[in-house]
């Protein structure tokens, strides 16, 4: 019985966390993915070992993972960004995996203060994905201006 309440209190702690999981928290996934792989790795850990140290054991990894993945975001979220601020096109190059991201921003949006900004995902010289996200100055709550 007692794991089960355990459980239960994971779950909704969770819950609160992904709740707010709004655009206005986009710069934080390493935080948002350390503190959701630290709940879901201590309720694995509890259901796996049925004890303190093995609930431990799973919010410390998940902790690790989830930052890991989190960050992952963060960093390819960035040079949109940096891109939109500068005006200028960016290219982020791994030499030793052959790998290139290049952002292109496009004009701003006097009205909205926005920019799009096309990114281009390269791989071994081949084109493997291109996108289109809007940055904008300020917050935007709506897709409607």
């Amino acid at each position: 019985m007692k794991t089960i309440k355990s459980g239960i209190f994971i779950l909704i702690g969770l819950a609160f966390i992904t709740s707010c999981a709004g655009r206005q928290y986009d710069r934080f996934n390493t935080q948002r993915g350390a503190a959701i792989g630290a709940g879901f790795g201590a309720l694995t850990g509890q259901l796996i070992g049925r004890n303190t140290k093995s609930t431990l054991i799973g919010a410390g990894v998940g902790t690790l993972v989830g930052a890991i993945f989190g960050n992952a975001v963060d960093q390819e979220r960035q040079i949109a960004r940096e891109a939109a601020v500068t005006n200028r096109r960016i290219v982020y190059y791994d030499q030793e995996e052959d790998h290139a991201i290049e952002a292109i921003p496009g004009p701003e949006d006097q009205h909205t203060k926005c920019r799009k900004v096309t990114k281009r995902e390269w791989d071994k010289g081949y084109l493997v994905s291109e996108r289109v996200e809007e940055i904008c100055e300020g917050e935007k709550l709506s897709s409607q201006y």
